[in-house]
């Protein structure tokens, strides 16, 4: 008997070993997650009755009140705004006299110019929004649904997907899961929350009108190539700050920020568009764990095969017969890039990446967007009517192959900045004997703040800018509130901050 029980318990403990042993091996594998993804215990029923009220008709009651506290408004207070109204939202334009017979408003910083939506992504206050709700703000303003004010600290940006982080200084805070929005179909129920034209908490309803959506309005706002937009399109009804706001799915599940409509007038006109929750989701993790985003590229350039108009152009430049299909046509392969050394060549034919079929685009950014430098992926091509496969490693545009570290990425980078001496005939030009210029600028967060090249940064957190490495050398290791006292190129001094940790 007593061996028996020896027996019994020894097996327990070899079992609880073996258990805790697979769990560590497990947990080194995974990625920490820092925001929360949906779960099974999260989710509401699946069952679609619990979506249709007792009359028969779509109820999305249970869905709001899950998720309507954590949507809050967000307020811009700089003097370059001096309106009410979101510009990047009419990026089909305004009408010819919409600004002529405007008043004209004193500038003030003690007024918000522009506001629009965000979403609590934890309990302890990181709110997603649009960058460009937040850009060139000198203070942000959340307000909750509860009507609690607080200032907001600007942890990050990145203009390429229009995505930006901030932090309040709050606990308990009603938050929205993320969900995987390569699960989202044509055709299922959303709801759009936000704040549009300043009103509170308001919930539109409508359905996934299509998915992958290139409209070239990012690559307008940053100028790059870099831009990258697949957006859901819905026809859920989104207005003047609605943007940043949530686009969620039946289960109450975060599957999109709200971020353009399109419209002439600058109001709905029956679409809208969503950056997915999977590409923010990266954005925001990569801003809070690395402080930038760490981006990857697979160094091609060229086109849609749907666009039948390019694709005669190219055949007839190139003596070819290529028929318009799904697919990605690479035009340009750039040197010493994960494709280049893969051996990818101009004239491929790009069918899928890791299994997901390529249709356009949109496609193709979104799906390297979401990855790191150094990440693998399987890349499925047409060449010569031949199939094949490569295994293309991506970089970052210095051609690194690895993730870098916080303590890797200097100041300067983080600012995204290249600084040069202050000349003497500038310093006279503007009367001071100090000061550096801004050389380049390229996405980061002075460009968040609206700096600009050519602009004179005169001193960090009040220390005197007198040369490049300065800026390394009073932000290395720095953690806190950063003041940027900065001179405009047309004279104008300029006063901005944000957050670095």
């Amino acid at each position: 008997m007593k061996k028996i029980v020896f027996y019994i318990v020894l097996s327990s403990i070899m079992s609880s070993i073996i258990t805790i042993a697979a769990y560590k091996q497990y947990a080194n594998k995974e990625e920490p997650l820092l925001f929360p993804y949906t779960s099974s215990k999260t989710r509401l029923t699946s069952d679609s009755s619990s979506l249709v009220s007792s009359a028969g008709f779509p109820d999305f009651t249970r869905v709001v009140s899950k998720t309507i506290h954590a949507v809050v408004n967000v307020k811009n207070y700089s003097k370059k705004y001096n309106n009410q109204f979101d510009p990047f939202d009419f990026f089909f334009g305004f009408p010819d006299d919409f600004g002529n017979n405007r008043e004209k408003k004193p500038q003030r910083n003690d007024i918000p110019g522009l506001h629009g939506s965000g979403v609590i992504l934890s309990p302890d206050g990181y709110i997603v929004t649009n960058n460009h709700v937040i850009k060139d703000a000198e203070k942000i303003e959340i307000t909750l649904s509860d009507q609690r004010t607080y200032k907001a600290k600007l942890i990050g940006t990145d203009p390429s997907t229009d995505i930006a982080l901030l932090k309040i200084n709050e606990t308990n805070l009603p938050f929205i899961y993320f969900s995987d929005s390569n699960k989202v179909q044509v055709g299922e129920w959303v709801l759009a929350i936000g704040n549009p034209f300043d009103l509170n908490s308001t919930v539109t309803a409508g359905i996934i009108s299509a998915k992958n959506r290139s409209l070239g309005i990012l690559r307008g706002e940053t100028q790059s190539s870099s831009s990258i937009e697949s957006f859901f399109q819905t026809d859920a009804a989104v207005n003047p700050g609605n943007s940043g706001g949530a686009l969620i799915n039946a289960n109450g599940e975060l599957i999109g920020i709200n971020t353009a409509i399109s419209s002439a007038s600058g109001n709905f006109i029956g679409y809208s568009f969503a950056a997915p929750s999977n590409l923010v989701a990266k954005v925001i993790q990569d801003i809070k764990k690395y402080g930038t985003v760490q981006r990857a590229y697979l160094g091609v350039r060229g086109m849609d095969l749907s666009k039948t108009e390019y694709l005669k152009a190219y055949n007839k430049e190139t003596h070819q017969n290529i028929k318009p299909q799904q697919g990605f046509l690479i035009g340009e392969v750039f040197e010493k890039s994960g494709a280049s050394d893969a051996g990818l060549k101009k004239g491929d034919i790009i069918k899928s990446i890791d299994g997901k079929p390529i249709q356009n685009i949109a496609d193709l950014s979104f799906i390297v967007g979401t990855k790191h430098p150094g990440d693998k992926v399987k890349v499925n091509i047409i060449r010569n009517k031949q199939k094949i496969i490569f295994h293309v490693i991506l970089k970052d545009l210095q051609g690194r192959k690895k993730i870098r570290t916080k303590e890797e990425i200097t100041p300067s980078e983080l600012l995204g900045a290249i600084f040069e001496t202050l000349s003497q005939e500038s310093k006279k030009d503007f009367g001071i004997d100090y000061g550096i210029r801004i050389k380049e600028i390229r996405t980061g967060r002075l460009s968040s703040i609206g700096l600009e090249e050519g602009d004179i940064i005169l001193s960090i957190n009040g220390v005197r800018m007198k040369k490049p490495n300065d800026v390394d050398r009073i932000l290395k290791k720095y953690s806190g509130d950063v003041t940027i006292k900065s001179i405009k190129q047309n004279g104008q001094v300029y006063i901005a901050g944000f957050e670095m940790n």
